[in-house]
This record gives structure tokens, sequence and C-alpha cells, in this order.
């Protein structure tokens, strides 16, 4: 089920790429790796809700998996729930530093937050210097 999942969701049929991965969860419960695949699948395919959920499952079992955190950090955005984004982001940023694009992703949501103090501090690429302002 996970490849047809895969090829599915390649093909943009996501509905069909969702079923799959939904099934392959049955088999496989605890893939924290599936359930992101899952939740990036509901994302393409504009369920953000479903897809937060999704997330939130696979970071049950494996809560430092960076890219859930920064997945979860988009889907959180496309909600307009940026101190939520802004949290994942920054978890994900203090297990990986070099993650350039998530960097970005802070700044738009601090800058959706009206927040321009908080956006200039991305320019440092130092996670810690957020302690305080948003907790993660």
């Amino acid at each position: 089920h996970t490849v047809l999942g895969v090829l599915y969701n390649l093909s943009y049929e996501y509905p069909k790429a969702a079923h799959h991965f939904r099934e392959a969860l049955r088999v496989s419960p605890d893939d924290y790796a599936l359930w992101n695949k899952l939740g990036a699948t509901l994302a393409n395919s504009m369920h953000s809700q479903e897809a937060i959920d999704a997330y939130i499952e696979g970071l049950k079992i494996k809560p430092n998996y960076v890219r859930a955190l920064a997945n979860l950090g988009i889907s959180y955005s496309n909600q307009e729930m940026y101190e939520e984004a802004a949290s994942c982001y920054l978890k994900a940023l203090s297990l990986n530093p070099e993650a350039a694009h998530v960097w970005s992703s802070l700044r738009v949501v601090f800058n959706c937050m009206s927040r321009p103090d908080l956006a200039a501090k991305c320019d440092f690429g130092d996670a810690e210097r957020f302690r305080g302002d948003v907790e993660f």
C-alpha cells in the first residue's frame, strides 16, 4: 500500500494516495514516516486540518522528526495558526539549524504576525535567540 500511495501522490491523485497510506497505517500504525506521508498528501489536497492530525500522530512516535515538524508548521501556517507554526519551525530549527527553507518559512510567519523584530532575529540562524519569545 505504501508504494501505491507514493505512486498516486506523484501523479497528483491525492484521494487515492491517502487511501493507500491509511491502509498501510492499519498494518504499521507506528510508522512515523508513513504518518508524515499521509500528512503531506492531505496537505497537498488542501486538507490542512487532517494533515495536522496526521503529523501529530507521527510526532507522538518520533517527537524530534524534523521533516514532520516543518510540515506541521506549514499546515499551521496555511490555517493562519502562526504561533503554532512558529513553535514547530523553531523546534525543527533547534534540531537542524542548517535548514534554510525552514528559516525562510519562520520569517514569513513572523511577518504575518506583524513581528518584524522576531523576523529580524532569523538572520542570526540561532533558534535559542527566540527563547522567551516563542515556546518550543
